[in-house]
């Protein structure tokens, strides 16, 4: 049986449907059949979303979640490009909670995020609670430290046997040289991953999903710029992708669903700082074929 049906006495035979989505739609004597199931149907709902008279109805999906598009103005192209000028990654925050309604609408605009393949499989982990915002930063400090001992070892025995590789051996140096920094940071009572923020969204997927890390930034970058329309601002700790995924402790004390691994991580609150310019960076090096 489809899980999708067709409305016949509100259906115009416009063909949108069928153009949009052979696997799920044939024509019959001039009229369009649907016969969308398990084996050919994404559950994207792109075919009820283009259905000019609303004719269409997807048994796989929420019906009263697909809301009418009012043709109005969106912002302008010079309006958003300066808003994403204005975008800078933010480690200081104000001491304040943010509230709960604003926290499931960042939640909630996950689920709206591209995926590949219309998969859908990404995961949030929230962290609100001090104590375990700290635990998660000391044990990712703890491999950054002992990543750090162990580049620096191996940089300098290459050194030593003469090895060539410059650009190798200056990646293990500088992995060194955060470690050390992270335990100068940590030792002076700082929070050298987090920065104390009141938020820490972890985004996280399984970890044979199609397009996993590609899925969880474009939800990290989406739930990230919409947190700016509320006073929020945000940046990214790739530090703690990395030890989520390379130092088991890590992964115990987070406690995803098996087979899980960690692909975006941000951290969100009001900001303490506030910036009064745009910045300038390098031109973007691009070829024209």
């Amino acid at each position: 049986m489809s899980w999708v049906s067709i409305d016949y006495t509100r259906c115009s035979n416009c063909g949108a449907c069928l153009e949009e989505c052979t696997r799920c739609f044939s024509k019959t004597d001039e009229k369009v059949v649907a016969h969308a199931d398990i084996n050919c149907c994404l559950v994207c709902g792109r075919c009820v979303a283009l259905c000019p008279t609303g004719a269409i109805s997807h048994s796989q999906m929420d019906m009263t979640n697909f809301h009418v598009i009012n043709n109005c103005d969106f912002i302008s192209p010079d309006d958003l490009f300066e808003f994403l000028r204005q975008r800078r990654s933010h480690r200081a925050f104000a001491d304040k909670k943010i509230p709960e309604a604003d926290i499931k609408r960042l939640v909630d605009i996950v689920r709206y995020s591209p995926t590949g393949s219309n998969s859908q499989m990404v995961e949030l982990l929230l962290i609100q609670s001090p104590e375990k915002r700290k635990k998660l930063s000391d044990l990712a400090v703890d491999f950054m430290i002992k990543n750090g001992e162990e580049s620096g070892e191996k940089a300098k025995a290459m050194r030593l046997a003469g090895k060539a590789d410059e650009g190798e051996i200056k990646l293990m140096e500088m992995i060194a040289f955060y470690g050390e920094m992270m335990r100068e940071s940590r030792d002076a009572g700082l929070d050298p991953v987090f920065y104390n923020a009141p938020l820490v969204m972890i985004f996280h997927a399984p970890m044979q999903a199609f397009s996993k890390k590609d899925d969880c930034v474009i939800a990290s970058t989406t739930v990230g710029l919409i947190s700016r329309t509320m006073g929020l601002e945000y940046t990214y700790i790739g530090i703690f992708e990395g030890a989520a995924n390379n130092y088991p402790a890590v992964m115990d004390e987070l406690k995803l669903p098996v087979g899980n691994g960690v692909y975006s991580v941000i951290i969100l609150g009001y900001p303490k700082m506030r910036f009064y310019r745009t910045v300038d960076r390098k031109p973007t090096k691009v070829r024209y074929e």
